[in-house]
């Protein structure tokens, strides 16, 4: 078991290395696009240090908290992004007949599919989340443990509700529009506060759109006012990632290939 999950890290890390190289290879385009996605993401920050420096906090969270949230927003986003990039574009290759070119891989078709591809402005997220969590424990050694976990099930999260979204092209045809909708709406709650919301809203979030268990759960256990989500985060995780799988290959029975079995450059 350990030789085929090094083996499986290794087959990750290979793609993410060639995914970088391809990246590097218009560096002044790669450096832009991070300065970037880094500048998008304080932009947000901005306005909510102006909010918080007229009120001390909003329904219980203060600007510590709203820290910690984009931070762990950010980083699981930067996750998914750059290990596991394919995810965006699952529903485009249903539609398009572009799924022949993994099926014909040794390799596990979801797992080819996801790490094919890399976002190069996700490096701006990934280092604008760790700047941001940095300063939001204030130097608490302690707290550091806590980041690449959360980063990581905050990726699993993010990534098997947009394998989710995008597996609903293979019942309801091109719905790449719908796939992009509801991802942006797991994305766009991750980073505002859960005190902002109505409790109706609330149950949403905890259920249909897990945006809780990307940032809110993970808020509270490194704030200290919660400790049940240290086991429920992981477990969630692990559970959402297994009935996305689930669900991909169920739809992937209804797949009509393409006819594009082709050598991809």
């Amino acid at each position: 078991m350990l030789t085929a999950a090094k083996k499986l890290f290794s087959f990750i890390g290979i793609y993410l290395k060639t995914n970088l190289q391809a990246a590097m290879e218009y560096r002044g385009s790669f450096i832009n696009q991070v300065l970037f996605m880094i500048l998008n993401n304080a932009m947000l920050l901005f306005f909510w240090w102006i909010l918080f420096d007229k009120m001390d906090a909003i329904n219980g969270w203060n600007f510590t908290n709203v820290l910690l949230l984009d931070a762990l927003a950010s980083g699981s986003f930067a996750c998914q992004a750059l290990l596991f990039g394919g995810s965006f574009q699952i529903s485009n290759m249903i539609a398009n007949g572009h799924l022949d070119y993994y099926l014909a891989l040794p390799k596990p078709t979801l797992l080819h599919v996801l790490i094919s591809r890399s976002s190069a402005s996700a490096w701006g997220d990934l280092i604008f989340s760790i700047l941001v969590f940095w300063i939001a424990i204030d130097g608490d050694l302690s707290k550091l443990i806590w980041f690449p976990i959360f980063f990581f099930t905050g990726g699993l999260v993010m990534t098997s509700f947009a394998i989710l979204a995008h597996s609903l092209s293979f019942w309801l045809g091109h719905s790449s529009g719908l796939a992009s909708q509801l991802y942006e709406a797991l994305l766009s709650f991750s980073l505002y506060p859960e005190g902002i919301f109505s409790a109706s809203v609330r149950i949403i979030l905890y259920g249909i759109i897990p945006a809780a268990f990307v940032s809110y759960i993970p808020v509270g256990i490194i704030s200290g006012w919660q400790s049940y989500g240290i086991v429920i985060v992981p477990i969630y995780s692990l559970a959402l990632t297994l009935f996305a799988r689930w669900v991909f290959y169920k739809g992937l029975k209804r797949y009509e290939s393409g006819n594009l079995i082709v050598v991809q450059v």
